[in-house]
This record gives C-alpha cells, structure tokens and sequence, in this order.
C-alpha cells in the first residue's frame, strides 16, 4: 500500500477513466498486420500512457501501435511501449502502456494537441457525468 502511495505522488500526469474512448491495439510492422489485433477496452488514460484490459497478454518492453478516438478525436497509430502486464482475476490481462514520444514521429504538434483534447473531453465527463438512462 505505501508502495502504491508513492507511486501516485510520482505520478506527472492526472489518470482518467475510460469514459467513451476506444482504443485498438496492434503490434507493429508484418506481424502486427497478418495477426488479429485483440478486442481490448481503456481502463485508464493520462498523457504519458494508458491501460487496458483484453484476452491477450502482451511482454514488458513489447512496442505497441495503438488508436484512441473519443467522441470527433481520433489518433491514429500512436507509438507505445509496454510497462506491465499482469492477468486478472477473470482471466483477462490489464497491460500498462508507456507512449514513446522520444520518437521523432511522436513529437508532431498534432499529436499533443490531441491528446490534450482527449485528455479534456475525459476530464469533462469525469466532472460531468452523463446521468443514467437506467431510472427511465
């Protein structure tokens, strides 16, 4: 628990839940193209880096192409590198991602741009919450 702690007063960037962003998740290059890319669901977001949750398991240092759209934002094949990768209890894997913006390709002005706004509508729906269509 006090591990936990410090790892969160560490953290550079608020987290965010998942909200409506949908990610697609494949690896790179003739691999990543012929296999199926696994069916997976954003658990958290910030700036530096995601999670998500799906039925594969991925290695740590294993480089990821990922796609994130929320609402009208959408990026396309974002550079990621995973930082772990632990199974669940029902089976699934929960895979922490890194973004790698030391590469040149990730240090396009748009890419932060919109991940800023993504980073804002989550922010926004966090603060906001749809009310639930469960009471009608």
């Amino acid at each position: 628990m006090n591990e936990e702690s410090n790892s969160n007063e560490r953290r550079k960037y608020q987290r965010y839940g998942h909200s409506d962003l949908t990610i697609n998740v494949a690896r790179p290059g003739l691999a990543g193209f012929l296999a199926i890319s696994p069916r997976s669901e954003c658990l958290d977001f910030s700036l530096a880096g995601l999670q998500f949750g799906c039925q594969q398991p991925f290695q740590p240092g294993e480089k990821l192409i990922l796609d994130l759209c929320v609402a009208d934002i959408m990026l396309k094949e974002l550079n990621g590198v995973v930082v772990k990768s632990r199974e669940e209890d029902d089976g699934s894997w929960c895979t922490g991602v890194k973004l790698c913006f030391k590469q040149r390709r990730m240090q396009r002005p748009h890419i932060t741009r919109k991940l800023l706004q993504i980073e804002d509508k989550l922010r926004c729906a966090q603060a906001y919450p749809y009310p639930s269509s469960s009471g009608s």
